[in-house]
């Protein structure tokens, strides 16, 4: 298998498509500093499934993308290919050439293509699994593996040896499987303590249960003797209700037999009052007619007094009438002469109208053409009103655009100047790395004098390494003690998380409805009043005895969700619940006259008022807790009741309780009982502590973690100076390297301040382009300003013309008005005459009518004066026979009269039977009516009785018949017993009848948690046994693998050095796998010693020897080598040339490198420049041409 290609596109500085093909054996890619060389090995790593942006010496994995640059704009994604030959099937793929490909973009997709299929990350790790390519293999070798070799730490230098010897996957697994192990004891920890908590519980509980039974016993005897004491006292009241029935039977018989006599007496009664009236009909009759013959007799008398009359007054209407003849006669005249009049004013007034009318018209006429004038002035001054406000938003667009432009000047100018202070200080900068090289030099010079100072620097290190020291072992001590104080806390906080998750405390239906809450997530179901309120620590006690029960009563959203849940809870038998349905659980507060006791001494407020929820819950609250007092203690409690009319509750801080309505409630709380509230609390605080302790455990961290730094630090110096004072050429190498440091700083500095002021030259050439577009922005508004002007001088014109328009439109309507007015009065003036003119027609036509019937009343009256005097002849004679008539009728009057006094004495017998019959009916309708009263009362009584019984125990009378004691049950002994059952149960007091199943409950639960602790205390032990096993298979692989890269490391020195030793050493060999390292060299020449006591390339070339061995120990197709020969002298970079070019017949290597002896080896040279600033491009190098 050989690397034949890497296609690169917008990888970190390679903007564009870039392509290196890769030739056998040495293939070098070389540039100057800051030209993306490394670049293309961060590209390597990262193609093949590298995960950690840190090693990509980037932020975040979009670090990777080219971010742009002045002239670019960034890009979207990126995208690396490797492609490898296969002709010797290495890989497990079927394929002679294998494409594997790596693009992510910004938003943090990332993709993987093999041989351009799309594949997972663990698709491309498993192909290259065990082929030595990979990010945990040695195919790629930067700078950093040097440093860690060449490092003091010995965790670092150890950490390469691991790698090498292939124990690094054990050590993470026992790494792990300490992790797990850690974890189970923190488990059997907390199962420990929540035993201890379970087992607290259990007392109580037990002892709450043992009342519960007893209760429940009481309980049920006292059931029994109630529902058989309901059934003897039902069956007494229905033996009643019956016998009642009977008794309002009979009564109804005797009713009915009174009612059909009452009937008979009534009919007589009708007979005789029909008789009577029919006599009173016939004397009426006979009264009339004797009034009847009166009134003829009158009538007679008076008429022959008014024919008398008569005579006297039509002598008196013939001359009245011969008068009024006369007065007619001259109102004619007069009419004829007013109509005449009347008739020549019409005439002239109707000419008058018609000349109007026609001036009327063409006013109107002329008011119209007015009219459409004005519009249309007013409609060409709207649109160029229109046309002005385009204008003006045109001007205020360019003066936007010219303050746009003239902020971006302001910015370039500070920019400007900005780079031109940046270019001065760097000027000043520059001069100072010139003096700073030339200081190095000096210091070189003076390294022999460091040799006194050093000594005492030594001594000044140690002991300030003992005060270290002690400060690291106080820190950690106090670590420690804080640690336990916060697994003490966790695991406190983790016992109430599983009671507050599993709901201990709570019954049985609480618990299910909520668990389906949970399930469902259904969000009508809000949850139980105790999670659903905030109660300060002072008020706990007295809340939770106030509320008890009530704190497990669920809220809901509304009567449909409540009702659902009932139904849920009865049909699968799971207990009884109550539900506070938000719509109409309305709020009960104190009345304004309650709320003057909350002044009183001793009383703290009202329980709403001191507790917090959500709005949403307020009326629910104040529900619960808003006729709620809360008072410092009974002493003071009392007053205020007594105050209030005890028509509220109260509570103590206590607990103690004082009801409306006078009762009391007190005494001591048991130590097991739960309070929700305090639990709740107490969860909130511990995680509140838990917080700030772990701040506090930080900050004992840092401390700890900067003394132990300190202490690293000191023993360094201590080291540093121990090894500058026995070899002094260390610290020459160290000043030369400072000094070539110093050196390159200057070089770097010399091209920041190249890009420094091109970046100057740029921003004066935009600067001149803003002000270019300034200028024609300035000229934009100029133009735009007269025409608003010339605008404006239009538009003042056209409002002109408008004015003069509506003053002309007004002068016609008013002329219009003005002969409207006119032709109205003058037509009113001519209907007035014409209605007067018909008026004096119509009254002569009427007068002379009237003529006409006077003559004829005048002759109608000489023919009754001759009719009269024959009339009262006759009214004489009719006079005397009406008064014998008279006498006739008074004696058939007086006969009636005594016929109906004898009928009139039996009617007045029979009434009197009558009322006295009624009389009967009444009493027994009274009787039959407090019958049914006294039978209502009854069936009422037992109505009440089988609601008591149902409220009770939700049985009917069938139910209770299972009950029946048929045998030595006493009415009286069962009502003796049944007091004494209650008053035994009002003696237990408050009991929690859910003990039972609580105990049950927390009993299971802890069997349970027993169970599980026996579970841990295994899985503990297979991870001790696991972690034995681990450690027996790293050390035996450590060992072994290090045997043989020690072999491998003595024959790659000796290559290297052209002769010479060198070993690794186990400091501990009973311990390898945590004792340090060390690495003895002995280059030809020299005496045998420690790594620290070579010179700086000898060092080098040393770590590069362990590279190479591990290498042979761990071999691979293809290596990336970056730069890792960059501190090795002329003379070592020969030796290690020529050691890579013997390599390269096994191993195909790529090397990054700007040494020239190792790019003379090289079978192919690539160059990585930078024409354009932050782009980078590959450049083909002819080796020939590079040689010569």
């Amino acid at each position: 298998m050989r690397l034949k290609k890497l296609e690169l596109y917008g990888f970190k500085s390679f903007a564009e498509r870039t392509e290196i093909v890769f030739k056998e054996g040495i293939t070098a890619i070389v540039g100057p500093n800051g030209s993306g060389k490394s670049n293309i090995a961060d590209a390597v790593r990262w193609v093949l499934g590298e995960q950690s942006a840190k090693i990509l010496r980037g932020a975040s994995m979009q670090d990777v993308i080219f971010g742009g640059t002045q002239r670019r704009k960034p890009l979207s994604y990126c995208e690396v290919s490797l492609v490898f030959d296969n002709e010797d099937k290495s890989l497990p793929l079927d394929y002679a050439e294998i494409l594997v490909t790596r693009r992510v973009y910004r938003s943090g997709e990332s993709e993987y293509f093999l041989n351009r299929a799309s594949c997972r990350l663990k698709d491309v790790v498993d192909l290259f699994r065990d082929t030595g390519i990979g990010k945990e293999g040695y195919s790629i070798i930067g700078q950093g593996r040097i440093d860690e070799i060449l490092s003091r730490k010995g965790e670092d230098r150890r950490q390469v040896f691991e790698e090498a010897a292939g124990i690094v996957k054990f050590r993470a697994r026992k790494e792990e499987a300490d992790k797990k192990l850690a974890r189970t004891q923190e488990n059997i920890s907390r199962v420990d303590d929540l035993l201890e908590e379970l087992k607290n519980r259990l007392g109580p509980l037990e002892e709450d249960a043992k009342n519960a039974r007893v209760y429940l016993d009481l309980s049920a005897r006292l059931k029994v003797l109630d529902l058989n004491l309901f059934l003897v006292r039902s069956e007494k009241m229905e033996t009643k209700l019956r016998e009642a029935d009977h008794e309002l039977q009979n009564m109804q018989a005797v009713l009915a037999q009174n009612e059909q006599t009452i009937e008979e007496k009534t009919g007589e009664r009708d007979a005789r009052q029909a008789e009577i009236q029919d006599l009173d009909e016939k004397i009426t009759s006979a009264h009339t007619a004797l009034m009847e013959g009166m009134e003829t007799v009158h009538k007679a008398e008076n008429a022959a007094r008014e024919l008398e009359d008569r005579r006297q007054r039509r002598q008196e209407d013939r001359q009245r009438i011969t008068e009024e003849l006369r007065d007619a006669e001259e109102r004619i005249t007069e009419l004829d002469a007013l109509a005449s009049e009347s008739s020549g004013g019409s005439e002239s007034r109707s000419a008058s109208l018609e000349k109007l009318t026609a001036r009327l018209e063409a006013a109107k006429a002329a008011e119209e053409q007015a009219r459409t004038e004005e519009a249309a002035k007013e409609e060409t001054l709207e649109s160029h009103k229109s046309a002005m406000l385009d204008e003006m938003n045109r001007r205020a667009s360019a003066l936007s655009n010219q303050t746009r432009l003239t902020t971006m000047l302001n910015a370039m100018e500070s920019r400007l100047e900005e780079v031109t202070a940046s270019c001065e200080v760097m000027r000043t900068e520059g001069e100072s790395l010139t003096a700073a090289v030339t200081e190095a030099r000096e210091r070189l010079e003076k390294e022999t004098a460091e040799q006194d100072r050093l000594a005492a620097s030594l001594q000044e290190a140690r002991a300030g390494l003992e005060t270290a020291d002690a400060e690291v072992i106080g820190a950690r001590a106090a670590y420690d003690k804080k640690l336990a104080e916060m697994r003490e806390m966790d695991a406190r906080r983790k016992i109430l998380e599983d009671l507050s998750r599993e709901m201990d405390g709570y019954s049985h239906a609480v618990r299910r409805v909520m668990r389906r809450a949970e399930e469902r997530g259904d969000s009508r179901i809000r949850g139980p009043v105790s999670r659903l309120i905030s109660v300060p620590e002072k008020y706990e006690t007295a809340l939770d005895m106030v509320l008890g029960n009530t704190q497990q009563h669920i809220v809901t959203e509304d009567e449909e969700t409540a009702k659902e849940l009932i139904e849920y809870l009865r049909e699968r038998n799971m207990g009884r619940a109550t539900f506070l349905p938000m719509t109409t659980v309305k709020p009960r507060l104190l009345t304004p006259q309650e709320k003057e006791v909350l002044s009183m001494p001793g009383c703290l407020g009202v329980a709403s008022d001191l507790v917090s929820c959500d709005e949403d819950y307020r009326g629910i609250v104040e529900n619960l807790l808003g006729r709620t007092v809360v008072a410092e203690d009974l002493s003071s409690g009392i007053p205020i009741m007594r105050r209030g009319d005890h028509a509220f509750r109260l509570v103590t801080l206590k607990g103690d309780v004082m009801h409306s309505g006078g009762s009391m409630t007190g005494g001591s709380v048991a130590s097991g009982n739960v309070n929700l509230f305090t639990r709740e609390r107490e969860l909130k605080e511990l995680t509140e502590k838990q917080t700030a302790g772990q701040d506090e455990l930080e900050k004992l961290l840092r401390q700890m973690q900067d003394g132990q730094k300190r202490k690293d630090e000191l023993k360094a110096r201590s080291a540093d100076a121990l090894e500058q004072l026995h070899q002094q050429e260390i610290a020459v190498a160290r000043e030369t390297e400072r000094l070539q440091n110093a050196e390159a700083d200057a070089a770097t500095h010399d091209l920041r301040l190249h890009e420094s002021e091109a970046a100057r030259e740029q921003l004066m050439e935009s600067m001149m382009q803003i002000r270019e577009q300034l200028s024609m922005a300035a000229d934009s508004t100029e133009k735009t300003d007269k025409t608003r002007e010339e605008m404006e001088a239009q538009a003042a014109e056209l409002q002109q013309a408008l004015t003069e328009a509506r003053k002309l439109t007004a002068e016609k309507a008013d002329e219009t008005l003005r002969l409207t007015l006119e032709v109205n009065d003058l037509k009113h003036e001519l209907e007035t005459l014409q209605r007067d003119r018909a008026r004096y027609e119509q009254d002569r036509k009427r007068m002379t009518a009237e003529q006409e019937r006077r003559r004829t009343q005048l002759a109608d009256m000489e023919k009754a004066e001759e009719g009269d005097l024959e009339a009262s002849a006759a009214a004489m004679k009719d006079l005397e026979q009406g008064r014998l008539e008279q006498a006739r009728r008074e004696q058939i009057c007086k006969a009636l009269e005594e016929d109906r006094s004898g009928k009139q004495e039996r009617l007045k017998e029979i009434l009197a039977e009558i009322e006295g019959l009624h009389e009967s009916r009444q009493r027994d309708t009274d009787r039959a009516h407090r019958l049914e009263l006294s039978r209502a009362r009854t069936e009422g009584d037992l109505k009440a009785l089988r609601d008591r019984i149902w409220n009770t125990y939700e049985i009917t009378d069938a139910g209770a018949e299972e009950f029946r004691m048929t045998e030595g049950f006493s009415l009286t002994e069962a009502d003796r017993e049944a007091a004494q059952l209650s008053a035994e149960i009002r003696a237990l007091g408050p009991v929690n009848v859910r003990a039972v199943e609580e105990y049950a409950d927390t009993k299971a639960r802890t069997d349970e948690i027993i169970a599980q602790r026996e579970d841990l205390e295994k899985a503990e032990k297979d991870l001790k046994d696991l972690i034995t096993r681990l450690l027996a298979s790293m050390k035996e692989t450590f060992v072994e693998q290090f045997s043989l890269l020690q072999g491998y490391f003595s024959e790659t020195f000796e290559r290297l050095f052209g002769g010479g030793h060198a070993e690794l050493i186990l400091m501990d060999p009973e311990d390898p796998l945590n004792c340090g390292i060390e690495i003895n060299a002995q280059p030809p020449g020299k005496k045998l010693q420690l790594l620290s006591l070579l010179s700086g390339g000898e060092r080098t070339l040393t770590a590069i020897a362990i590279l190479f061995a591990t290498l042979k120990l761990k071999p691979t197709p293809f290596c990336i080598l970056d730069e890792i020969e960059a501190a090795l002298d002329d003379a070592n970079i020969g030796y290690f040339a020529d050691y890579l070019a013997e390599y390269s017949a096994s191993t195909q290597f790529v090397v990054i490198t700007h040494r020239k002896g190792t790019m003379e080896r090289a079978n192919g040279l690539y160059g990585v420049a930078m024409e354009e600033q932050g782009v980078s491009r590959m450049v083909s190098v002819s080796l020939q041409d590079y040689r010569e």
